[in-house]
């Protein structure tokens, strides 16, 4: 009997345990937005979080109170530009959670609040048959130029005695061979810079191309079987400074390969 009693108590004891470790687990996971008075009276929240959670099954729930919640939206000094009202007062989401899987999720908010969609619903949102918000479109960050400090010149000499062999290096389409891409194709690449910069340091470039006094191509295991190339680094700023100013070629969409 007292063995059957002791098995009930502990069965309730870890049922207990478990559940309540799940309550806390669910309720750390739990994402909240404060919202200001004032649109929580026009219901603003309830008309754009469930949107947002039809389109990324994301849930995010509001809050009146600014103290524990993870990020507050609002008339702010600091944050992100969301949306104005009719009078150019300007609402803005300011984070205030570290943790980085919330973090996420919020990024993921702000996203959807920028595209089509997040504006349509800001801008579709009415009270008393008017809309009241304007959304605030992503501002455009000005493009870094940067610029090279190699001999494009010379680099494209280089390019036409030595790359010519595999790859279409200027206007001769007819040079090169079809399984090596050209420098025009490689430039559209989000990561040429990376690639350019450090071409010699992969296959097959790496059984081929010495630069001096760095590395020296070939070994015991894979010899050098064709014409070797030797190079300086300022060489190969010289090269990188001639791709920089190649016009990169349209290739529909990104390709990854080297």
């Amino acid at each position: 009997m007292f063995v059957k009693i002791l098995n009930k108590i502990l069965y309730i004891f870890f049922s207990l345990l478990i559940f309540f470790t799940l309550t806390k687990n669910l309720s750390s996971e739990e994402i909240h937005l404060h919202f200001p008075e004032e649109l929580l009276m026009v219901e603003f929240d309830k008309h754009i979080l469930p949107r947002f959670k039809f389109k990324t099954q994301i849930e995010i729930k509001a809050v009146n109170f600014f103290e524990n919640s993870d990020a507050s939206i609002g008339v702010k000094t600091n944050g992100i530009s969301i949306f104005s009202d009719l009078n150019d007062i300007i609402y803005k989401i300011e984070l205030i959670t570290t943790e980085e899987a919330k973090l996420k999720k919020f990024d993921k908010f702000i996203d959807w609040l920028k595209s089509p969609s997040g504006i349509s619903a800001i801008e579709g949102f009415q009270f008393n048959g008017v809309p009241i918000f304007k959304a605030m479109l992503l501002e455009k960050k000005e493009k870094k130029e940067f610029v090279f400090e190699g001999d494009s010149k010379n680099g494209l000499l280089i390019s036409q005695k030595h790359c010519k062999r595999c790859h279409v290096v200027d206007d001769n389409a007819f040079a090169g061979i079809d399984s090596s891409p050209s420098f025009h194709a490689m430039r559209s690449f989000e990561d040429w810079e990376e690639r350019f910069r450090a071409f010699w340091t992969v296959s097959p470039h790496l059984n081929v191309i010495s630069i001096t006094e760095v590395y020296d191509a070939g070994s015991n295991l894979s010899p050098v079987v064709i014409a070797p190339i030797e190079l300086t680094l300022d060489e190969v700023d010289d090269i990188l400074s001639y791709v920089s100013k190649i016009v990169p070629k349209d290739l529909g969409k990104p390709i990854n390969f080297w």
